[in-house]
């Protein structure tokens, strides 16, 4: 996008005043300094503002004659003002499309920026200096020299200000962060302050040893605040260089403290991006851990609510049963007690079985509470046929219309095995009321339970010659709230397979005989009392 007029008018005031400010031992009076800030400027400004080409090479121009005076060919300025001002818009279109300023935030981004502003600041410096060197301004045995001296400086101030004035926003946090660390500051102040005094002050400003003492306040910078940090140390130690060449009379130590200064802006993003990128990965794990506690609690919750509609569901199908029998024995005791006899044999029976369904029902409730609190079934040595017997005739002493076609076939010698004797009866009692429901109705209803050994388990089939099993829902046939009647809550075969996997068993449809639904219940031998095949 193009930029507002008071933003452009904005640019145009800061871009003199930054090179009349870094007009600072010229070549021959030409605008090859060892300090162009501008540059980062104008690189910073095609950046976030597109189209802006001719108000920058307008800026360049004005630059030349303001300051310097254009002491060259009328032909040269021209040349050189708009070969700069493309070169800075090629770089500017390569970091939106290869290096996104967010990106210098990261290792790998600001080593990239870094190339890129090399590379830019070689190839201005090639075709001003090449310009000047034709226009015999600058003699050609110079020209590396002269080189040298443009590249550092446009390479420094693109590193030292552009990156600095896309990342302006940041500027609040940086002061926050500082003003949570005092001490931390006032130790890089200070350690400026002291670098500062001793290189211009009181050494030997030709001497760039000294120059090494800057090192340590602007990497302390990027160590404890990161590259925002860094730039703000290097910004501060670019104009106490500025300040204190002032009172140098020679060319060459600028030139050579720029080059120092180069080496310091490197190493001080580097180190810099590594503690932001490092800062940045914590604090976005950090904020990935809140969101997976999050998840992790609203997953709790959602479980919690789902087991208890499971367990409500449960509970609604696997006490009907027992309830619906103990309705039916109280009712045969009350008509028992109408014509005032109460030596009815048949009372004590029936109020006994009364008794033991509501006994059946309240284990049924407090076995599977607990195996929905995460509880252990309670195992115990088991005879299957007896509790397939058991189960069989209090459905055939209930009266419900089939239980008479219900076949049995048992083998002999079965082994016992271990699992929950209330489990169990769950499980069967779900597989044969299914099979009753499924042969209602038919003329010639059929189930076959039979109970077979294998090797290492026992195996309890019931087949029946119903509907079957459709298509729709046998592939979710045992999750829970599938279902094919209409009735019915489909909890039954979820609920059932649970328990049998709680046993250590297996519940699975098997290939019927008779054309309707065969589910084969699998239960291992008990290890403890396996007998010989």
């Amino acid at each position: 996008m193009r930029a507002r007029p008071w933003l452009i008018a904005l640019y145009f005031t800061m871009h003199l005043a930054l090179d009349a400010v870094s007009y600072v031992q010229p070549v021959l009076k030409l605008g090859i300094t060892p300090l162009s800030p501008q540059t980062g400027l104008v690189l910073a400004f095609l950046y976030a503002y597109r189209g802006n080409f001719w108000w920058v090479a307008a800026a360049f121009l004005a630059s030349e004659i303001v300051i310097r005076g254009i002491p060259m060919h009328f032909w040269i300025l021209p040349l050189q003002v708009i070969s700069i001002t493309a070169v800075y818009q090629c770089a500017a279109w390569l970091l939106r499309k290869k290096v996104p300023i967010v990106d210098v935030a990261t290792l790998s981004g600001t080593l990239k920026f870094i190339a890129v502003a090399s590379v830019t600041a070689i190839i201005a410096g090639t075709a001003s200096v090449g310009l000047y060197t034709l226009a015999s301004l600058v003699p050609a045995d110079q020209f590396a020299s002269v080189l040298a001296r443009f590249w550092v400086g446009d390479l420094n101030g693109i590193l030292l200000l552009t990156p600095l004035l896309l990342r302006f926003a940041d500027t609040p946090l940086l002061l926050r962060a500082i003003a949570t660390r005092p001490a931390a500051f006032a130790g890089v102040l200070l350690g400026l302050l002291a670098a500062f005094t001793l290189v211009f002050l009181v050494g030997n400003p030709g001497d760039l040893r000294f120059f090494y003492l800057f090192f340590v306040p602007a990497i302390s910078a990027a160590l404890i605040w990161g590259i925002p940090g860094f730039l703000l140390a290097a910004l501060a130690l670019q104009i106490s260089l500025v300040v204190g060449v002032q009172r140098l009379s020679e060319v060459a130590p600028l030139v050579d403290l720029q080059f120092l200064m180069s080496t310091l802006l490197v190493t001080g993003f580097a180190l810099g991006a590594v503690v932001t990128e490092r800062e940045n990965s914590a604090r976005l794990a950090l904020q990935r851990e809140k969101q997976l506690r999050d998840s992790e609690a609203n997953l709790a919750r959602a479980s919690r609510a789902a087991t208890t509609g499971e367990l409500a569901s449960t509970l609604a199908h696997e006490l009907n049963q027992p309830m619906t029998a103990l309705v039916s024995y109280l009712r045969a005791s009350e008509i028992m007690m109408a014509d005032g006899s109460r030596n009815d044999a048949r009372l004590a029976p029936t109020l006994r079985k009364a008794a033991d369904e509501a006994l059946r029902a309240s284990d049924i409730l407090r076995r599977l509470r607990n195996f929905y609190a995460g509880r252990d079934p309670q195992l115990e040595s088991l005879e299957l046929p007896p509790v397939v017997e058991k189960l069989v005739e209090a459905l055939r002493r209930s009266e419900r219309v089939g239980v008479e076609s219900i076949v049995l076939h048992i083998d002999r010698d079965l082994p016992t095995v271990r699992a929950d004797r209330v489990f169990i009866e769950v499980i069967l009692s779900n597989l044969i009321a299914n099979a009753l429901d499924a042969t209602a109705g038919r003329p010639d209803p059929v189930i076959e339970i039979a109970v077979r050994r294998s090797e290492k388990a026992v195996h309890v089939f019931v087949d029946d010659n119903g509907g079957g099993v459709s298509e729709r829902v046998r592939s979710d046939l045992f999750k829970a709230f599938v279902t094919s009647k209409s009735d019915g809550l489909g909890v039954g075969l979820a609920v059932s397979r649970s328990l049998a996997e709680a046993c250590g068993g297996e519940l699975r449809l098997a290939e019927t005989s008779l054309g309707g639904a065969k589910f084969e219940f699998v239960l291992p031998i008990d290890s403890e009392r396996r007998e010989s095949p």
